[in-house]
């Protein structure tokens, strides 16, 4: 009897929840929901819900299968960190953050797909809306020549995209199907930084310094060394769009701290350059050789110290091969060694941009060890190189987000690095855009949400925040040193419009 009743009831509960004279109680902001419930969209129209019926589902698609998977694995982890922490207390009014992660192994094509089946996206009928979604970026065909529609399980945001020969693929997909793409761990220009993705790249929001700026800061510091010549200067880079990011910056730079390159320089690379292949360390000895070669001719031609900056818009892997193979050969006690005395002549400051892993760069290069100088005495493959980062260091920082990101690596029992210190701080300037909003969730009315962010003191450099005519959060550089231990020491801060700092 009492189970008859039971269903009894729960059948009335069901018809009274079907009942035509039902209606949902309309809002504008979650503020005109009771206790428990928020305001959400349902078939277009404002109405309260239960927060637990409402998660925010964020998209990310990076690597961590394959040579660079260190990068991908850093960044989910400093965003599943901000994502947990928010959700421990309380999420954004009783909405839980997800993840919805897509590992694209930084293959471009890979990463084209997660963006599609991220934004559950819908071939439209009508014309592309987006500029960058029907050029050829970066050599790479146009991704499509018809609309994208963001489908009925399309994520909220992509957050935390990583590199930029994948970004190249994915980015256009998320823009034309109106999908905010916000913190990508690339510094590039290309769709994120210019106007290839017209109007639509007002859901573009950046938090990190650019590759432009992260050059300049290493072309400040390369004449602070003293690396005045741009025949002193190389290049090392991927042979990709990440490559020509970082190599377009160090031009730019060299003009703006020197002036133009002389009438017989390279026209279209004035400043040495010597490219590896992406995913593929096998690339990396040939251009060793090659520079080797190169640095052979300078000491040949000119006497004394010879200082020789190095700018490598590259990978972990790549990074350490090369460093090794150079030192390799300047301490070889060769027939070069008497004629040229490179070990005492030439001095290098290798300076790799943020994208490299910084973490993994120098496990690498401990693991590298170190290599007898001709007198005797052991160079350590860690010596005189730098990364420019686009974070505090963690190591030493106390601002509040770096002393927050700690706290919350140590109770994770998880192994801290700049990369994921990065994936933090983008999920936590996100996260306090989707705190701002009043409204249902969707990517364009977030948009004036994130575009109204005031700097949040995070620590992260002056003149943080977005704006409406600025969606770059941060043009801040740190430069670190790696010491021989494998630790990262302070070497200068620079802030685009003011004079770098020297820590030394």
């Amino acid at each position: 009897m009492v189970a008859l009743c039971m269903v009894a009831l729960m059948c009335c509960t069901a018809l009274s929840a079907c009942s035509t004279t039902f209606t949902p109680r309309t809002c504008a902001t979650d503020s005109d929901c009771s206790a428990g419930t928020v305001c959400e969209l349902r078939d277009q129209q404002p109405v309260c819900v239960h927060a637990e019926d409402a998660p925010l589902i964020i998209g990310q698609s990076a690597p961590v299968t394959g040579t660079n998977q260190a990068l991908g694995t850093g960044m989910r982890l400093g965003t599943q960190l901000a994502f947990d922490e928010q959700n421990s207390a309380g999420g954004v009014r009783g909405r839980q953050l997800q993840l919805s992660f897509r590992d694209d192994a930084y293959v471009p094509a890979l990463a084209e797909q997660a963006a599609r089946a991220l934004a559950d996206v819908q071939t439209g009928t009508t014309a592309a809306k987006c500029p960058s979604s029907t050029k050829s970026i970066a050599g790479n065909p146009p991704v499509t020549l018809v609309g994208l529609d963001r489908g009925p399980s399309a994520v909220l945001a992509f957050l935390g995209n990583v590199g930029t020969p994948t970004m190249v693929r994915a980015a256009p997909v998320a823009l034309e199907s109106g999908t905010i793409f916000f913190g990508a761990f690339t510094g590039a220009a290309a769709v994120l930084r210019d106007d290839t993705a017209g109007d639509c790249k007002r859901f573009v929001f950046n938090v990190r310094a650019s590759y432009a700026q992260e050059a300049e800061a290493t072309v400040e510091y390369f004449k602070f060394q003293g690396i005045n010549d741009y025949k002193a200067m190389i290049s090392f880079d991927q042979s990709d769009s990440f490559g020509q990011s970082g190599y377009d910056g160090l031009v730019a730079a060299y003009k703006k701290n020197y002036g133009n390159f002389p009438g017989n320089a390279d026209p279209v690379n004035p400043i040495a350059r010597f490219r590896y292949d992406r995913n593929d360390q096998n690339s990396v000895p040939a251009q060793a050789t090659a520079v080797c070669n190169y640095l052979a001719s300078l000491l040949a031609n000119t006497t004394g110290t010879v200082n020789v900056g190095v700018m490598m818009t590259d990978t972990y892997g790549a990074s350490a091969d090369f460093i090794t193979a150079l030192r390799t050969w300047q301490m070889a006690n060769d027939s070069q060694q008497s004629s040229l005395m490179k070990a005492t002549r030439l001095k290098f400051t290798f300076s790799n941009v943020s994208f490299v892993g910084p973490n993994a760069l120098s496990a690498n290069l401990m693991m590298a060890g170190s290599v007898p100088a001709p007198g005797g005495a052991m160079i350590p493959m860690t010596q005189d190189v730098i990364v420019s980062q686009v974070v505090p260091n963690y190591q030493s920082d106390t601002s509040d987000v770096v002393v927050a990101y700690n706290k919350l690596i140590q109770a994770n029992h998880a192994t801290p690095s700049f990369t994921s210190l990065e994936g933090y701080i983008a999920a936590r300037v996100f996260i306090a855009g989707l705190l701002a909003h009043r409204g249902p969730f969707t990517p364009g009315s977030l948009v004036k949400s994130f575009e109204s962010l005031p700097d949040l003191s995070l620590g992260i450099g002056a003149a943080s925040g977005f704006s409406s005519t600025n969606h770059q959060y941060s043009a801040s550089v740190w430069g670190t040193a790696i010491n021989a231990d494998g630790s990262f020491k302070n070497l200068y801060f620079w802030a685009d419009g003011s004079q770098i700092q020297i820590f030394e």
